[in-house]
């Protein structure tokens, strides 16, 4: 896998940033997500104040049997939602594919009505350890800090270009594979759960917490997720 990431590192086929936004703008660049809010895009609960998105994201997650793979957190301020990656990209891929971008439609749909009570967007990119000895191999380290950064700004570009809230709340960052929820054992299943977009969405005039300072309040929360 690696060797041959390190010729197409080399090469001039590697898809740009560009590339990879025209090929995401193909599918749903005409859905409406404008002052109807949330409640039209995929949910029954209207979406009217910051504390609303929470709810509208969970019901959401029910409804469409995301429970595995999608979780949201409301913390006091901000709404911080888990992506596993295969909702939104294909291995060793930044192009959308069609079901995250359903998802994007519906939470640029809640954020339209509450526009001026956001006051950042940032979305985090992780990728996750293929092996032990990855750290010794300077194309795979390229690629993978390359690739978190890449998803992180497709889905950012995605939903900045639905024109619901100002572009400058929106953030991207890639953290490759630094940023585990799980330590690495070498096991596919632990791959699985490191690999994920995070989005955090924070409620303008709270304060702004360090992805490890959500974390911990996460780890440190009831089951209930709130």
């Amino acid at each position: 896998k690696w060797q041959s990431l390190a010729s197409a590192l080399s090469s001039d086929t590697t898809p740009s940033v560009v590339d990879n936004f025209a090929d995401n703008q193909t599918v749903n660049q005409d859905q409406n997500v404008g002052a109807a809010g949330a409640s039209a895009a995929g949910s029954d609960t209207t979406v009217t104040q910051f504390s609303d998105l929470y709810n509208a994201i969970s019901q959401y997650i029910a409804e469409n049997g995301l429970s595995d793979t999608v979780h949201v957190y409301d913390g006091d301020g901000y709404t911080f939602i888990t992506f596993q990656n295969s909702i939104f990209f294909d291995g060793d891929s930044s192009v959308l594919k069609s079901g995250g971008k359903d998802i994007l439609d519906f939470l640029c749909g809640g954020f339209a009505p509450i526009s001026d009570q956001i006051g950042e967007v940032r979305v985090m990119g992780h990728t996750a350890q293929t092996w032990e000895d990855v750290q010794e191999i300077e194309s795979a380290i390229i690629f993978d800090r390359q690739l978190s950064v890449d998803r992180a700004t497709q889905v950012v570009l995605y939903m900045q270009f639905k024109k619901v809230i100002d572009p400058s709340k929106f953030v991207a960052e890639g953290y490759g594979q630094y940023r585990p929820i799980v330590a690495h054992d070498g096991t596919e299943e632990t791959r699985i759960k490191n690999r994920r977009v995070e989005i955090y969405i924070v409620e303008k005039g709270a304060d702004e917490l360090s992805l490890g300072e959500i974390y911990d309040q996460i780890n440190t929360t009831d089951s209930t997720g709130k």
